[in-house]
């Protein structure tokens, strides 16, 4: 269920990237967006982004300002129950906050078993591949913020290949740390929208839709193209957290807007977390246990499907040694 819904708005999502024009129209009378926190950057001083990706981002209609229409005809949100008013949203955004921040709280080092099932289709022609891994997640408090740091190791530890537009079976990561999106400190960067409630696996949660401002986005992703140029991607997305626990337990992200001028015309995550107990402690964890990949490259179709197993304390070893 979670791969058909993951296809169909990945074609829903498509469709959009494709048009000539980024801008949607925002119907009348929409609810506005919550923006929390700090003030605005300038454009100079968005973080990593050059004027010509401010700009194109800058313009981008988000899931933010989804038409009443454009929502009820999205696939993903089967049998949802739209919320009439904004006036939950702050709550929501402070709880879930708070609740992810005392999970991620005193983070251990843990390394998993990750298998990737890759296939990419061009026209008829379907290729797969099979890959296993090592993935590494730590945190890192770097200047008093703590950050998720993921990697990924073949299985003897020399690390993985970056993600490149190149490699054709590209491999992204960064997955444990979606949920920072929500964090109390990265809220300030985003915007904000309250869908409604929706049950998944059996739980009701709120559906919260955000999408990152160019002048204030402090986590950007950085693809690089077959011919060298890079390319920073901001993203927007839809976020499902328990009404209960307030623990987020999936995320869908897809590109703010497509970079067609590095052949990249759509990219959707949807990762799924679970509590885990890792092997070596008696902590509860909420990490993925599966995620779902799907990018259009140059007309090339990819997908990646994720899957983590074996949780357990990370323990160096032996040094890691950068690649050349």
């Amino acid at each position: 269920m979670v791969m058909k819904a993951c296809a169909q708005l990945f074609c829903f999502i498509a469709a959009r990237c494709l048009l000539p024009a980024v801008i949607w129209p925002q119907a009348p009378g929409q609810p506005a967006s919550v923006q929390p926190g700090a003030a605005k950057k300038s454009p100079e001083s968005a973080s990593d982004l050059t004027p010509a990706e401010f700009n194109l981002y800058q313009l981008a209609q988000t899931v933010v300002d989804w038409t009443p229409k454009q929502i009820k005809d999205s696939p993903v949100f089967h049998k949802l129950q739209p919320a009439a008013n904004q006036d939950q949203l702050a709550e929501i955004l402070k709880r879930a906050g708070k609740t992810g921040e005392l999970t991620f709280q005193d983070f251990p080092q843990v390394a998993c078993d990750e298998d990737v099932t890759s296939e990419k289709s061009q026209g008829r022609a379907v290729a797969t591949k099979h890959q296993k891994f090592r993935y590494i997640v730590t945190l890192d408090p770097s200047n008093g913020v703590n950050v998720l740091k993921e990697y990924r190791t073949n299985p003897v530890g020399a690390p993985a290949a970056k993600f490149s537009l190149g490699d054709l079976y590209m491999l992204t990561q960064g997955f444990a740390s979606t949920w920072l999106h929500l964090s109390p400190a990265e809220q300030p960067d985003s915007h904000f929208r309250y869908f409604g409630t929706q049950t998944i696996r059996k739980r009701e949660c709120r559906v919260v839709a955000f999408a990152q401002v160019p002048a204030r986005a402090g986590r950007v992703e950085e693809v690089e193209a077959e011919d060298g140029r890079s390319a920073a991607l901001l993203v927007q997305g839809l976020a499902w957290i328990d009404a209960e626990t307030f623990q987020t337990l999936r995320i869908m992200t897809w590109l703010l807007a497509p970079r067609m001028d590095v052949g990249l015309s759509s990219q959707i995550s949807t990762i799924d977390f679970y509590p885990v107990q890792p092997l070596g402690t008696d902590r509860t964890l909420w990490l993925p246990r599966e995620v779902n990949v799907w990018v259009v490259y140059r007309e090339m179709g990819i997908r990646n499907i994720h899957r983590y197993s074996n949780y357990k304390l990370f323990r160096v070893e032996s040094t890691i040694k950068p690649t050349p």
